[in-house]
């Protein structure tokens, strides 16, 4: 496993309600905020990308560099992801192209929602910050 980069666009971002951010590890280094094509499902607790419907369809995040290889298997146990057995996953993660504000392209991992589709309400601004901020 090359990639180490991962894209965060929930309780993972720095800036998030509640954040976990400490989870990426030390030293994660943040290359940028940045956007992964697709759709965010507000589930509650915590948000989930699904694939996009439209041309439109943009989640919000961060990309990091994780300084430390064995974090991705820490962040597979904290999203429910089983490399194993993915079928069983909440989460699965995936490649993804993620165009930083800067304009450059970069792969990076993702974590997608792999459970159920009828469960949780779009969120169109792609932003899970906007949806957290909504709560009570």
């Amino acid at each position: 496993m090359r990639n180490t980069r991962l894209f965060v666009y929930g309780s993972l971002r720095r800036d998030a309600p509640g954040s976990r951010h400490e989870l990426l590890g030390d030293p994660a280094e943040c290359l940028g905020r940045g956007r992964v094509r697709g759709r965010l499902l507000n589930l509650g607790a915590y948000p989930g990308l699904v694939h996009a419907v439209t041309r439109e369809d943009w989640v919000l995040g961060e990309l990091y560099e994780l300084g430390d290889r064995r974090a991705l298997a820490g962040l597979d146990g904290y999203e429910d992801y089983d490399p194993h057995r993915p079928e069983r996953s909440l989460f699965v993660r995936r490649e993804a192209n993620v165009v930083l504000d800067s304009g450059e392209i970069m792969t990076a991992w993702v974590y997608c929602y792999a459970g159920p589709m009828g469960r949780g309400r779009r969120i169109a601004s792609g932003d899970y910050l906007d949806a957290a901020a909504e709560r009570p």
